[in-house]
């Protein structure tokens, strides 16, 4: 009887301490969850913005959604209403470009941009009519491949620009 009351009293304690530990861990995972401090009457409210503003925004975002790690996109609107895309391209990916030769380096950079533009002109398209109407990407849209400097304290050099629909090398 002493033995079965034993393996009983360590079953006991088994499933007390895995219930023990059950509840920490629930508590550890919803601690962290609470009602936010933010008021929903405030998220309600209305807030007017310029349509250069949105666009603006809707742009800078876009580049960062076409980023990846081999090369940095930014998309903006100039002063002149012209919408400018800067590729950069990482230190590998603009030795791989060297190395490949011109033809196909203007492939992916032609690529890039038109992916780029399409990207540009379906954004105007949906979210911009007014602007759609008059849009024009040979004229409304340029861009500018850059790659990193020779030395790690010299800024980026162009390498190409992307101008009428189409790339153009700088010399």
């Amino acid at each position: 009887m002493g033995l079965a009351l034993f393996f009983h009293w360590r079953l006991i304690m088994n499933l007390r301490g895995r219930l023990s530990l059950v509840l920490i861990m629930a508590t550890c995972v919803y601690a962290g969850r609470g009602q936010g401090e933010i008021l929903s009457a405030d998220l309600l409210t209305t807030r007017s913005i310029m349509e250069r503003d949105w666009l603006q925004l809707k742009l800078e975002i876009m580049g960062l959604r076409l980023s990846f790690p081999a090369y940095r996109i930014q998309i903006e609107l100039t002063e002149d209403h012209l919408i400018l895309f800067t590729f950069l391209s990482s230190g590998g990916m603009a030795e791989h470009m060297s190395e490949a030769g011109r033809i196909e380096t203007s492939n992916a950079l032609t690529y890039h941009a038109e992916g780029i533009r399409d990207k540009v002109e379906q954004l105007i398209h949906d979210d911009f009519q007014e602007l759609w109407t008059r849009f024009d990407s040979r004229a409304d849209i340029t861009g500018r491949f850059l790659v990193p400097g020779n030395n790690w304290d010299e800024p980026p050099q162009e390498l190409a620009i992307w101008r009428d629909n189409r790339l153009q090398w700088i010399p």
